[in-house]
């Protein structure tokens, strides 16, 4: 494989001119702001200090062209950067784990892209990821190729990969389902709340649009909440799963392709990948849908954002099943389809005490509250909604372990099914709590370096327990079952 030059390299030129728009776009607020507040004449220092606040983002978007140089070497990527205080770091290839696309529509406007080469530490730290904003769109898919070892694009002898998943408009029905959605829409509210609260002040006929607002009822309030919700759930959909693929490479990777206006490409190698997670919210589960996870090292939990290993959109729950497959290369029934094999009796006595114990004592709260008439509709609803949540999470629990994979599912409000790799184990934390200990049962965790990088097989017998563990690690518990008192040994409190 040929690798790029010895010699430094600086950014493409046309960031001269994407780097300080950017910049300034994101300084208008301020700007709008300052210009609001500062009308009079004792506060026009404020504008001209917006001014020269403008003036020193536009040079610094500037200089970072004439102080930011790389190199792709055979062995390291270098990247040197820094105007006051230098900084330069090498990252060896044998470490790098991603090298991830995105190209926002300023970088678009010009064929521009960011590369964000990672090494998949957890922690974070100067040597944990090294970004290349920006370089020409075609520079940016060789170096991504070269530097996981496929082939670009460009390349004659590519074939063509297969695809795995494509966009579907009727999908975007699951996107107010989503708690992730939803928050962004009541962000936004509370946003435009604070800002009226704000410009009330300067409004003559405020106290007259506060009182019009309080003769409203209250169901057009409630109204106008859904449709902002929902609309707004989309927008928000369609910005970020835009032109949506799934494709497989030729290495047994994925290609993650989505966004509107910030296109991004995130590549998967398949060497990397330890299983994949059916994610199930409640609200997502009742229409009858679910979202697609790989679980893959080198993509940390804290640096990607909500969709930290989503290879793909919420969509309906038989689409997701078959995405999990294709990313695990096996059929459907083999992976998060496959038959669970269902917990003791005890396990499922912890899931009622568990899920009756906390409404229970809220219901007592609430009927030992003195002239309370409204708890009388409140209690039995608590209660029957209590009921509902503990069975789904009885319904929920189980695992299964199949020649491959360790299969486990769990949760009530996010029922989440995990497929993981036998291969992909590398030790286990077994743990015991006083009153498992009462009813035989255990908790493993099997300890991968993929995705959170700990999953729970809730609530097994103790022998269930143990036997799991010698299946999926063969030979691993030979030290500590010498003398038959293995529980006592394994378990940690």
């Amino acid at each position: 494989m040929t690798t790029a030059g010895p010699d430094w390299q600086h950014l493409d030129r046309r960031m001269l001119v994407v780097h300080p728009v950017v910049d300034l776009v994101k300084l208008v607020p301020v700007l709008l702001v300052i210009a609001i507040t500062g009308g009079s004449t004792d506060d026009r220092w404020r504008l001209w200090g917006g001014l020269v606040l403008a003036a020193a983002v536009l040079a610094f978007g500037v200089s970072r062209w004439f102080t930011t140089t790389y190199r792709v070497g055979g062995d390291r990527v270098e990247l040197r950067t820094g105007l006051l205080r230098r900084h330069h770091r090498s990252v060896h290839r044998d470490r790098i784990r991603t090298a991830d696309l995105t190209a926002n529509p300023a970088h678009r406007l010009f064929g521009l892209a960011v590369v964000r080469v990672g090494t998949g530490r957890r922690e974070g730290g100067d040597d944990a990821e090294l970004t290349l904003d920006a370089v020409r769109r075609g520079e940016a898919e060789r170096l991504r190729a070269l530097l996981l070892g496929g082939a670009t694009p460009d390349d004659p002898d590519a074939v063509a990969v297969p695809e795995l998943a494509r966009l579907r408009w009727t999908w975007v029905r699951f996107a107010p389902l989503t708690f992730s959605a939803l928050a962004v829409v009541g962000a936004v509210w509370v946003g435009l709340f604070r800002l009226a609260e704000e410009f009330s002040l300067r409004v003559p006929d405020a106290e007259i649009l506060r009182e019009s607002a309080g003769r409203a009822p209250i169901w057009l309030g409630a109204v106008a909440l859904l449709v902002t919700a929902v609309v707004g759930a989309a927008v928000v959909f369609v910005e970020g799963w835009w032109g949506y693929r799934l494709t497989r490479a030729d290495d047994g990777g994925l290609v993650l392709r989505r966004g509107l206006l910030t296109r991004r490409t995130l590549s998967l190698e398949g060497r990397r990948i330890r299983g994949v997670e059916l994610d199930e919210p409640l609200l997502v589960r009742l229409g009858r849908g679910a979202r697609p996870l790989a679980l893959t090292t080198g993509l940390r939990a804290d640096g990607q954002g909500e969709h930290v290993g989503a290879v793909g959109p919420a969509m309906p729950r038989r689409e997701a099943h078959r995405v999990a497959a294709g990313v695990l290369g096996v059929p459907p029934a083999a992976g998060t389809r496959v038959p669970l094999v269902r917990h003791p009796r005890a396990a499922v006595l912890r899931r009622v005490t568990r899920g009756f114990a906390p409404a229970v004592v809220v219901a007592a709260v609430l009927l030992a509250r003195p002239e309370a008439p409204g708890d009388a509709v409140v209690v039995p609803v608590l209660l029957v909604l209590a009921a509902l949540l503990t069975v789904d999470r009885i319904r929920s629990l189980g695992h299964a372990l199949t020649p491959s994979h360790l299969v486990t599912r769990q949760g009530a409000w996010v029922r989440r099914t995990v497929v993981l790799r036998r291969g992909g184990v590398i030790g286990w934390r077994l743990t015991q709590t006083f009153t498992q200990r009462r009813a035989g049962l255990l908790t493993l965790h099997a300890v991968t370096a993929a995705g959170r990088g700990r999953y729970e097989v809730l609530d097994v017998g103790v022998d269930r327990g143990l036997e799991l563990v010698g299946d999926v690690t063969p030979g691993l518990l030979t030290p500590f079952l010498t003398d038959g008192r293995a529980a006592g040994r394994l378990v940690r409190r």
